[in-house]
């Protein structure tokens, strides 16, 4: 059964699984351990569920060469959900070769065989998003305003977003080129960087490039800004969330909170990962 941590309230876990005898089987695993369930054979559904109002603690999905369902709804999430991004239990013996691009560390895949596995990574998980909950906001934390670097080659625009991001509570340095932020970033250990996809002098994937190479624990805390869709861009950086300029500062506020309140909860000891 579920363990004490979670027994105050029921966790919700929403299965997604495009076969239904597996589908089934999975239901009566989470509701014998005390999860409330919801299912979902197709991601377009799963993507509805997490938009509505239910909240959803814990996704389970597969993740291998013949279900491409939980590719699918784990990318849709990191664009639309970045808070459930450490959320995700992948069922599968053997995941695809884009695996760790995109999951980044953040959620294990288990074996559709190991049932006590599948439930003891999903319970730490919902235990995880919890002990995140429980981080100071690290916006009104008065004393400790998160550091932030934006990079943009449209002057005003860099002006612009550089206010808005101050008035939310950051520090903010501003760089004009992929080549200054890399420069600022080499000399400071930013909490979040913010940086636009396209510019002169080096843009989101020489940036993107340079910190996996340099600064790896970096690469985990970048947001990227597009004009437009970018398909090069879902290519070339998987795992991040790429979000368009002008379009939802409410979203990119989200996403930089979430980002921040990582940070500071992996400072204070809090892993991604269950023990």
């Amino acid at each position: 059964m579920i363990r004490p941590a979670l027994e105050s309230v029921r966790p919700t876990v929403l299965v997604v699984h495009d076969d239904g005898g597996t589908l089934d089987a999975l239901t009566r695993l989470f509701e014998q351990e005390g999860f409330e369930v919801a299912t979902a054979v197709t991601g377009f559904r799963a993507q509805a569920m997490l938009e509505g109002e239910r909240t959803v603690h814990v996704v389970v999905a597969p993740w291998d060469a013949a279900h491409s369902v939980g590719s699918e709804v784990y990318r849709w999430a990191l664009q639309h959900r970045f808070d459930l991004r450490g959320q995700f239990v992948f069922i599968a013996d053997e995941v695809t070769a884009v695996f760790d691009d995109v999951v980044a560390g953040r959620c294990l895949a288990v074996p559709l065989s190991r049932t006590s596995e599948i439930v003891r990574v999903a319970v730490a998980a919902v235990n995880r998003r919890t002990a995140l909950e429980n981080v100071p906001d690290p916006i009104t934390d008065v004393g400790a305003r998160p550091s932030l670097l934006i990079a943009e080659d449209e002057p005003i625009l860099l002006r612009v977003m550089a206010e808005l991001l101050e008035a939310s509570g950051y520090r903010v340095t501003q760089a004009e080129s992929g080549a200054a932020a890399i420069e600022k970033i080499e000399a400071t250990n930013f909490d979040v960087i913010v940086c636009d996809w396209q510019m002169d002098g080096g843009g989101g994937a020489e940036v993107y490039a340079w910190l996996r190479e340099n600064r790896i624990w970096l690469a985990d805390r970048i947001v990227f800004l597009s004009g437009g869709e970018r398909d090069d861009a879902q290519t070339a950086v998987p795992g991040r969330p790429i979000i368009r300029k002008g379009a939802d500062s409410d979203r990119l506020l989200e996403v930089l909170t979430e980002i921040v309140r990582q940070v500071r909860a992996e400072a204070s000891g809090l892993s991604f990962l269950p023990d």
